[in-house]
């Protein structure tokens, strides 16, 4: 447990640095040069920056202090006061009192137990509650993280398809220039360019626009001066062992459920304590006292007693807050099992767009053979004068959407990887090390 206790603080304390770190990077001026961030980089500042980490975190610490709170109704309660007062025509006489009143509960029938089993089951929901929240964050910070990548790629993609439209009409022109081809061709070939360059331009604001997506994702401001690694579509793998296992690895870590099931413990809990509302309560109570004159010889004493109070009539409130109670313990059970049914078919889809999204890629790759295929022949065919430049800008066109799509393809994929994360409520990238690296 130690062992583990140092590994959590040396995480938090790496985590803390590599936070301060980034941020004076990012936050170091116009001047400074633009910070690339990994995908780690992007989800270690979202846990520290985004606004609903703060939230989540404020939310934990209200549930401490109601804790704290009902756990006080049982320790002993103590008081001290004092008081002066004048009497007489002129005021001449003056009395003086001081004193010190302890109490202590020692009998509510349980009301305070229950009252403290609800706040702490209310508190264990908390941290289940911030736990999803950090969970919605870094996915979140995820999918904005693959859809720059898909941008950039389609960026590549059509700068690419530009060059290729660029050379075409080079080889237009020259075989018109030599009387090969007629200016239709030349023609073709600029509006082509024109077509792809646009294509492209609309590629780049994308870019822009994923760009700003990831800042807000990771609860920066647009303003800060960073990109990101570009490694490529493959940023999260999946153990077959959690494909198959992925429905009871759900009910079992998603914390949203967890936190369900805390709710209604709380609910049972303050159930228990609101049918107790009319139990007699004892106290012990007990005091010090000290009362004089203008001559301050101070009269003390002590006293101490048991003190019983017996509610007899409440005009139906206490039935009242019992129905609602139990009326609250129904609305819970039914939202869980809601949820538990919300979950497995969250599970069954992410399952299923895995599965077309493994197929989709299989067959683009097949896609783009063929299509690189067609623009060789394409090509080939018009520079020995057989095809024409219809021919040509169809395989390029064709050539440059299977790539596009092969792109697609892999983000799909990913994309479900990381619904399946949130419908198993399990972090992947963290699950190799739990396994011991096995993936």
């Amino acid at each position: 447990m130690t062992r583990r206790k140092n590994i959590r603080h040396a995480a938090a304390y790496a985590g803390t640095f590599l936070f301060a770190l980034l941020t004076f990077i990012l936050n170091a001026g116009p001047c400074a040069a633009q910070t690339i961030l990994s995908l780690d980089d992007c989800l270690a500042l979202a846990e520290v920056r985004h606004p609903d980490m703060a939230s989540a975190a404020a939310s934990v610490a209200s549930s401490k202090a109601r804790l704290a709170s009902a756990v006080a109704a049982d320790r002993l309660d103590l008081s001290g006061s004092a008081s002066i007062s004048r009497s007489g025509p002129d005021r001449e006489s003056s009395s003086y009192s001081v004193g010190v009143t302890a109490s202590i509960k020692l009998y509510d029938a349980n009301r305070s137990k229950y009252s403290v089993d609800a706040s702490r089951s209310t508190l264990g929901a908390a941290g289940e509650d911030a736990r999803e929240t950090l969970a919605a964050v870094r996915a979140n910070v995820k999918t904005a993280y693959l859809a720059l990548l898909l941008a950039y790629e389609t960026e590549r993609q059509r700068e690419e398809s530009v060059r290729a439209f660029e050379q075409h009409l080079e080889r237009a022109k020259g075989f018109f220039d030599a009387g090969a081809k007629p200016w239709y061709d030349v023609t073709k070939a600029e509006v082509d360019l024109g077509n792809a360059q646009l294509s492209h331009a609309s590629a780049s604001s994308d870019v822009r626009n994923a760009h700003a997506s990831l800042a807000n994702a990771m609860g920066i401001d647009q303003t800060e001066n960073f990109d990101i690694e570009r490694t490529g579509l493959n940023i999260l793998t999946l153990d077959s062992g959690i494909l198959d296992a992925a429905e009871t690895l759900a009910i079992e870590n998603r914390p949203d459920y967890k936190s369900s099931a805390l709710k209604m413990e709380a609910g049972r809990s303050t159930l228990k304590a609101e049918t107790r509302a009319n139990s007699p309560t004892i106290s012990l109570t007990g005091g010090y006292s000290g009362t004089a004159d203008d001559s301050f010889d101070f009269e003390r004493g002590w006293n101490t007693g048991l003190k019983m109070s017996v509610p007899i009539l409440d005009g139906g409130a206490a039935k009242a807050r019992i129905d609602i109670a139990g009326a609250q313990i129904d609305s819970l059970a039914a939202s869980h099992e809601k949820l538990r049914q919300n979950i497995l078919l969250a599970v069954s889809r992410a399952r299923n767009d895995i599965a077309k999204a493994r197929e989709g890629i299989r067959i683009s790759h097949l896609t783009v053979a063929n299509a690189e295929e067609n623009l060789k022949l394409a090509e080939g065919r018009y520079e020995t004068g057989v095809g024409d430049a219809i021919e040509v800008a169809d395989a390029i066109v064709s050539y440059t959407d299977a790539q596009l799509a092969a792109n697609k393809a892999q983000h799909d994929l990913q994309t479900a990887i990381i619904d399946l994360e949130k419908a198993v409520g399990l972090d992947f990238s963290h699950v190799a090390e739990n396994d011991g690296g096995k993936k």
